[in-house]
């Protein structure tokens, strides 16, 4: 018979999802307790591995007490793995359940099958073994997006493939590199041109007139995008029409989302990223759109751009708090991206959260702080 993993339903799957998909087990028991039935996680953790395990089950364990818990585990050790050749996943679950489980397995290690224990360390991205010769291995980089999703009771409601994404966010690249590389000098403007563009976008007509003809870096913007066929406009003149409505909701924002996807593409494989990712919770119905997320190392990064000025920074940056921790974890950072400066008061409330922040004149150094929180 194969060998079996059994894992603690735990409110942080991953440790429990790498180390099956990165051994490649095909038969897993997930025990669950009361407290973890009630929140779904091993119902989660089961739909994340059903795509690649084809032996999966859901075992009810009751650690209500001392006494329910030693039961519990000579139950397993006795008669549900009996003869089987058991990996017992220890990083979920209570000390006291941790303990039990691994004394019974421990004793009834002898040819009548193997045991031996994991632990799964994503701090340090290692697998841990705890057996007759204790070893460690690196942990591959096995999460994609989808797993991380479902790890955590979500799913996508639109197409994240990023290639869906590429041909557009090409044909406005230099556009979007070129605010991305000078948003200190354009900030006010990117306010004037975004409130225009989301006139445009919500039916108020193509055709805007600016309160007077820019000049400087805003000239300068506008004549790049004019010869990249995404707005008319001459120079010394006030009057801009934008090419079509898409054209105009990329000015009104979506470009900071595309200059994300750009930096993204090629530091990470497909399945690994994706930006205007509208996703939902299985249970609650609730919501998310999540304008950038990437999943790397087994890690997850969420970001948030904005670019016009922002009046409610705070709420922005809390709300992306609790987007990275509800839909990400505990490993999972956040990043608010912004074209507009962001003061220091903002920047520590941001701290508070785990979310680091890049505005204004640090837009151009997306590249190498994706790079950096892309490393092991």
């Amino acid at each position: 018979m194969s060998e079996i993993h059994l894992c603690i339903a735990t409110g942080q799957n991953a440790a429990n999802l790498i180390p099956v998909k990165q051994l490649k087990a095909q038969e897993v028991w997930i025990l669950e307790t009361p407290t973890m039935k009630a929140l779904h996680s091993g119902a989660d953790l089961k739909t994340a591995l059903q795509p690649f395990v084809p032996g999966l089950k859901c075992v009810n364990f009751d650690d209500a007490s001392p006494q329910s818990i030693y039961s519990g585990a000579k139950k397993l050790a006795n008669e549900l793995l009996y003869g089987r050749d058991v990996v017992f996943h220890v990083t979920g679950g209570t000390k006291l359940m941790v303990l039990a489980i691994h004394q019974e397995l421990t004793y009834r290690n002898s040819d009548a099958g193997t045991y031996r224990a994991i632990y799964a360390d994503t701090q340090h991205q290692t697998l841990d073994w705890l057996d007759d010769k204790p070893s460690q291995e690196p942990m591959q980089d096995v999460l994609t997006l989808n797993d991380l999703l479902l790890l955590r009771g979500y799913r996508t409601t639109n197409d994240t493939r990023a290639a869906k994404d590429q041909q557009r966010a090409a044909a406005r690249a230099a556009v979007s590199r070129h605010m991305g590389a000078h948003a200190a000098q354009l900030g006010r403007f990117f306010s004037t041109l975004a409130y225009k563009a989301s006139q445009a976008a919500d039916g108020g007509g193509l055709a805007q007139q600016l309160d007077y003809p820019p000049g400087g870096p805003a000239a300068k913007l506008l004549a790049l995008a004019a010869r990249s066929a995404l707005l008319k406009w001459s120079a010394g003149n006030a009057d801009i029409t934008f090419a079509d409505k898409d054209c105009a909701r990329y000015f009104a924002g979506g470009w900071t989302e595309e200059y994300v996807f750009l930096k993204m593409t090629g530091l990470f494989k497909p399945g690994q990223y994706a930006t205007n990712a509208k996703v939902i919770q299985n249970r609650s119905k609730t919501e998310n759109e999540i304008d950038a997320i990437a999943v790397k190392n087994n890690r997850a990064l969420i970001v948030e751009c904005k670019s016009g000025r922002q009046s409610d920074t705070q709420d922005a940056i809390y709300k992306l708090g609790q987007v990275v921790r509800q839909v990400g974890g505990l490993m999972t950072r956040g990043l608010y991206l912004s074209a507009q400066a962001v003061n220091e008061w903002d920047r520590r409330r941001a701290t508070e959260y785990g979310i680091d922040v890049l505005a204004a004149d640090e837009l151009n150094k997306l590249n190498d702080y994706l790079r950096e929180w892309a490393k092991p």
